[in-house]
């Protein structure tokens, strides 16, 4: 039988953060998954890591890796996709753990409406700056002022091969055209009533005024519709 949930895991060098993702995952109260990261282009051991929690069966067999040469995060998640069995995908960053009701929620909240979703979000880290960051990024997945991702999104299977899946040539808000694209030919979108936590890494080295800055303009060119030209400095 296959699984409700299919979690899709891209990672590219994240040794630091992996195997608390993967733990957060093993968790759950909600059991009915299959993980599968998909290491791109990864130099460091985060290839390594990953094939000693599936040889620990972790999570008993709902684990598997596929490797990629080279990095791309909207190949891998393509990737993943394209194995996977469950009838939802959840597509969480590396640097993202789930709360332990998360997947539960997910389930209940994600209806027959909804196409894409993506859930609340908190700060790894607990600073004042950090959380009004994140806070005011729920605020505006929830009024529907913005509609992204916060470190998870929820699509049907189905519906992600309809509009075929993520646009490889993209390296920012490659989730946004995947949500628009859901949007006009599947459903509408929510911010659900679940969290999940992430990592403040970018905001900690880059500051939050460059942080900030730097989403501006990516927000600005969604609606001129420049996104392939934008770049994404890694922060590892």
């Amino acid at each position: 039988m296959n699984p409700a949930f299919s979690i899709i895991i891209p990672a590219h060098n994240e040794e630091n953060y992996i195997a608390k993702t993967l733990h957060s995952i093993k968790s759950q109260s909600y059991q009915d998954f299959e993980v599968i990261v998909v290491s791109n282009g990864s130099s460091d051991k985060t290839e390594g890591i990953v094939w000693k929690k599936i040889s620990e069966k972790l999570m008993g067999g709902k684990l598997k890796q596929i490797i990629l040469s080279q990095p791309s995060v909207s190949s891998a998640r393509n990737c993943g996709a394209k194995e996977a069995r469950g009838e939802l995908l959840l597509f969480l960053d590396a640097d993202t753990t789930l709360e332990p009701e998360t997947l539960q929620k997910i389930k209940s909240q994600f209806s027959e409406g909804m196409a894409v979703a993506t859930t609340k979000v908190k700060p790894d880290l607990d600073k004042k700056k950090f959380k009004f960051a994140m806070n005011f990024k729920n605020f505006y997945h929830t009024i529907g002022l913005y509609q992204g991702c916060s470190g998870a999104l929820v699509c049907r299977k189905a519906d992600f091969d309809k509009v075929g899946g993520y646009d490889p040539n993209l390296k920012v808000k490659e989730h946004r055209k995947l949500i628009i694209q859901l949007k006009r030919e599947c459903g509408g979108f929510e911010c659900l009533d679940a969290y999940v936590t992430t990592s403040m890494r970018r905001f900690s080295q880059w500051g939050l005024a460059k942080a900030t800055w730097f989403w501006v303009k990516q927000w600005a060119k969604n609606y001129t519709g420049n996104l392939e030209e934008s770049e994404y400095e890694k922060i590892r």
